[in-house]
């Protein structure tokens, strides 16, 4: 985020609960939004998620929406961009829906002393993780011990 402070929080608050209906319109979920970029140049981007996938349309679709809502309402000051993404592989995951969406997912994770763990994500709850490692051993990570946690890339093997 360009400027972390309470006005901004604020901000994205209002607006993240403006547009969410938009977005769940269309069958999809709202991730987060954040504004990046430099003061002159801020973009708001809002990030989404849908089972199987985010697909280019739907963004297209939801961008246009959301650009006309923000026209008319107006909460951003001066001129800014809009980006309308899937969140990525490389997010960290951070919040409960997050965790939600990788379940039994093949995770990395670095630990405040720089340990990495490696596991399919069985199980979790609001203060700890538990991940299957690959010699099916279960670990026991407490979340807030995580420095970074984000969901391995997995290839299926032809066959």
């Amino acid at each position: 985020m360009t400027v972390p402070n309470c006005e901004n929080e604020a901000l994205l608050n209002r607006i993240r609960q403006q547009i969410k209906d938009i977005v769940k319109d269309h069958g999809a979920e709202l991730v987060d939004i954040e504004v990046v970029g430099s003061r002159n140049q801020p973009t708001l981007r809002v990030l989404l998620h849908k089972q199987p996938s985010v697909e280019l349309k739907m963004c297209e679709k939801i961008s246009r929406e959301i650009a006309d809502f923000l026209d008319i309402e107006d909460p951003l000051a001066g001129r800014y961009r809009l980006e309308v993404t899937s969140p990525g592989l490389d997010r960290h995951l951070v919040s409960n829906s997050d965790f939600t969406r990788a379940q039994n997912r093949l995770l990395k994770i670095i630990d405040n002393d720089g340990k990495t763990h490696k596991g399919r994500l069985i199980e979790w709850n609001d203060t700890v993780l538990f991940i299957e490692n690959r010699k099916s051993i279960m670990e026991r990570i407490k979340r807030i011990e995580i420095a970074k946690a984000t969901i391995e890339v997995e290839f299926k093997k032809r066959g």
